[in-house]
């Protein structure tokens, strides 16, 4: 029995481990990316679990892959996302549209500026992990290029900074900054540093977002390297060298990791929409 309970107790935990298996990430960059594309398409993926599979493997090791030719149905995005994890409802509903509304008291998502590289509800106690945007419509004039959707990989450049600027890494990692959102009912606030890292001293989150950062509230010796360190973060995230930029059309749906791949939009003329 007991050289019976040994060999049970061996092979439950190599099988477990086996499972836990999980690609190694890929860092990337324009050019690496665009190279071996993490796209998809809605037939193959849906056609086997291996390739369902596949895709989901694609959003683990870039921190972002696309579906093309998916349904363009306003519920679909929901169905797609409980296909392989659950929705996690928040304060704007279970999901949110996006239409250009170009009022000033509308929300910056449905004006035609530029969407700056940002993590989103970094104020919430964790903010949201895998995301999804869905393409239903896009009457954008081909004369008019704006309006494209972009995406920087966090992990490519945590580890740029920590290899050439440690200082400026160790600073973001260990100064919180508080991130706060108040609407008409609640008043959302977390304080959290702009760079995480997991127990193993191994990145695992970024938190980017200049409409809902806050100043720090940190010693005064403090704030100096703290701007300085940001300053550097930011001029290597806005590098066009490292965006993987997308015209999304109806039918696209890209699906990203919010804790590690910064997203934004560049602005478009919205007199140009038919």
């Amino acid at each position: 029995l007991r050289r019976n309970g040994q060999h049970f107790f061996v092979n439950a935990s190599t099988e477990s481990s086996k499972r836990r298996i999980r690609p190694e990430e890929i860092e990337w960059d324009q050019e690496s990316i665009q190279e071996g594309a993490p796209i998809m398409s809605y037939d193959e993926v849906m056609s086997s679990d291996i390739n369902l599979c596949k895709w989901m493997s694609l959003i683990h090791q870039y921190g972002v892959a696309v579906l093309k030719g998916t349904p363009i149905e306003k519920k679909f995005i929901l169905d797609m996302a409980n296909k392989i994890a659950y929705v996690k409802e928040t304060s704007y509903g279970k999901s949110f549209d996006v239409v250009v509304e170009p009022r000033p008291d509308s929300h910056l998502a449905f004006s035609a500026r530029e969407l700056d590289h940002h993590t989103d509800m970094n104020y919430r106690e964790n903010s949201p992990g895998l995301q999804m945007l869905h393409c239903l419509k896009n009457d954008n004039n081909v004369s008019n290029p704006g309006g494209r959707t972009f995406f920087v990989d966090g992990l490519h450049v945590v580890n740029w900074l920590k290899k050439n600027h440690p200082a400026a890494f160790y600073t973001l990692c260990a100064i919180e900054v508080k991130f706060e959102l108040t609407t008409d009912a609640f008043t959302y606030s977390q304080a959290v540093p702009i760079i995480c890292l997991d127990k193993n001293g191994k990145f695992s989150e970024i938190h980017v977002n200049n409409r809902t950062m806050g100043p720090i509230q940190a010693p005064k010796e403090t704030i100096i390297p703290f701007y300085s360190a940001y300053n550097i973060l930011m001029q290597k995230i806005r590098d066009p060298g490292l965006q993987y930029s997308l015209s999304l059309q109806p039918g696209d749906l890209v699906a990203f990791n919010n804790r590690r791949v910064l997203h934004g939009r560049s602005a478009f003329n919205s007199n140009e929409i038919s």
